[in-house]
């Protein structure tokens, strides 16, 4: 995986304030616990969703889903690929 390669096309599209290169899982699980991510993309949309799975794809990366952070042990080797944490606030049908 190319880190700046992945990280450099995600952030075509989503901020840069949601999309993170090596960042500590610690940070976004409840048991505050666990390394560091390839790369932590924050969704807040139904088109980042979709944008960064279709990036993780095209790359060839693994993509992890996490939701609130709860009852999830990361190893201290952390995540190789990306994590895409969904934050949709509201949804509509």
């Amino acid at each position: 995986m190319d880190i700046e390669k992945t990280y450099n096309r995600l952030i075509e599209q989503i901020d840069v304030s949601k999309v993170f290169k090596n960042e500590a899982m610690s940070k976004h699980t409840s048991f505050k616990i666990g390394g560091k991510a390839d790369i932590f993309v924050k969704a807040e949309s139904i088109e980042e969703v979709k944008f960064v799975q279709e990036v993780a794809r095209c790359e060839n990366n693994a993509l992890y889903i996490l939701g609130n952070g709860t009852n999830i042990l990361v190893r201290d080797e952390g995540i190789r690929g990306i994590v895409l944490m969904v934050a949709i606030m509201r949804y509509r049908y």
